[in-house]
């Protein structure tokens, strides 16, 4: 199947952010250049953020207080969609993002659909296909599946949606209550995972629904992802356990303690926490333990009513996808402008330099609007390939290509040459 002869589904795309404007609007940006003909954004945030949303298309939901449950509710509450997709505030999605959420769902019967998350390089997965289980531990699996598919699942074990790549269809949202709002933060996803299991619901996954994660600061990390507050994550998992597995012995504290100052311990060494950071955040993830033991376990009941505002489309299809590339350093400053006047034409973009060394690749989203791969010539891509990898400069640009094609709508095919039907601007072929 091909993007342009996709079936839609009528998404509502949900943003729950807070007090990061500048990676909300990235993350807006990527989402006015998605390849799909029928979605709508909503960004559930506090008034001083929705001030600064520059797309007056785009549905802005106030929610003042720091509950992201809460907050993704009120964003299904508003959405007019068949379908609400969820990605964060710091994350950016690849063009063909809902395209392939809305073939996953065309093509298993779906209730809800997770995609795969590469993390801050671009090139490294984040989250792939992972299982949760009732003790709150996730279970990786490894899959090379392009294809949308229904996994197997053991017993006692559910799909693990991520709430950075997720879609649920709304009126399953609404059957179930919605998202759980005694988790402000941290294993939300899971413990929705697990009741719509639990109902029979069916759980697919798409591993070409891409989006990548940057992981920015907020009140509960630094920029280096140090933590500076473990109150919810020790809530949130006391709350679960007693929830789902129906037990929170002391062994679970201690598990979850060690697993927390391993991290820290980690962060001591690389410099990114100091000792007294460490003995702050270890006694907020007691706190947070002992309050989640005083919760009463229920079945969210959030009323989900049917949206007031209709449905407020920014759907587009059909852009076109220039290739710059170049592995001359002086012209790559004539390479970030010509993708960003393509970005400002309501063109898509990537723009691949390299340089004739071994340095292993980047990939990033420009605030400009486009897609910038750098590196060496004869660097890897993926983590897993050679240190060196001898090639030409026009098999390498195609081989990348390749590479991202599936999720960024380049080309029409797999057997023919991508400037054959693509502009492409090939400078030093």
């Amino acid at each position: 199947m091909t993007p342009r002869a996709a079936v839609p589904f009528k998404f509502s795309v949900v943003v729950a952010s807070r007090g990061r404007p500048a990676w909300l609007k990235r993350c807006l940006l990527s989402l006015c250049q998605q390849d799909y003909p029928a979605y709508e954004v909503l960004v559930v945030a506090e008034s001083e953020t929705l001030a600064q949303i520059a797309q007056p298309a785009v549905k802005k939901v106030p929610y003042e207080e720091a509950n992201l449950s809460a907050a993704r509710n009120r964003g299904v509450a508003a959405a007019a969609g068949e379908i609400c997709a969820f990605i964060d505030d710091d994350a950016v999605a690849e063009p063909l993002w809902l395209y392939r959420l809305s073939e996953a769902f065309a093509v298993t019967s779906a209730d809800a659909v997770v995609g795969f998350v590469r993390g801050r390089n671009g090139i490294s997965f984040q989250s792939r296909l992972a299982l949760v289980d009732a003790e709150a531990e996730t279970h990786q699996v490894a899959t090379d599946r392009e294809q949308p598919f229904v996994p197997t699942v053991p017993n006692g074990q559910a799909v693990k949606l991520v709430g950075t790549n997720m879609a649920i269809r709304r009126n399953v949202l609404r059957s179930v209550g919605g998202f759980d709002e005694i988790y402000r933060f941290y294993l939300e996803d899971s413990d929705l995972s697990r009741r719509l299991a639990q109902k029979g619901k069916r759980l697919a996954v798409a591993p070409l629904a891409e989006v990548h994660h940057g992981f920015a600061a907020s009140p509960r990390r630094t920029r280096q992802r140090a933590p500076r507050d473990l109150f919810d994550i020790g809530r949130s998992t006391s709350y679960f356990l007693g929830r789902h597995f129906g037990s929170t012995d002391d062994e679970f504290w201690v598990r979850l303690e060690r697993r927390e100052r391993k991290r820290l311990s980690r962060h001591l060494v690389a410099g990114t926490c100091e000792p007294r950071d460490m003995i702050r955040c270890l006694e907020s993830l007691l706190t947070g333990w002992r309050d989640g033991l005083k919760a009463t376990f229920k079945e969210p009941t959030h009323n989900i009513a049917e949206p007031e505002a209709p449905f407020a489309n920014l759907g587009d299809s059909r852009r076109s996808h220039e290739i710059l590339s170049s592995y001359w350093f002086h012209k790559r400053r004539n390479l970030l402008r010509t993708a960003e006047k393509f970005t400002k034409a309501d063109q898509q973009a990537t723009v691949l330099s390299f340089s004739l060394t071994t340095i292993r690749h980047h990939v990033s989203y420009a605030d400009a609007g486009f897609w910038l791969q750098t590196g060496g010539l004869f660097g890897p891509s993926e983590r897993d390939g050679p240190a060196f990898q001898w090639c030409r400069f026009a098999d390498r640009v195609e081989r990348e290509i390749r590479r991202v094609a599936k999720s960024r709508g380049i080309g029409e095919c797999d057997t023919r040459k991508w400037w054959d039907t693509y502009a492409v601007e090939r400078l030093d072929f």
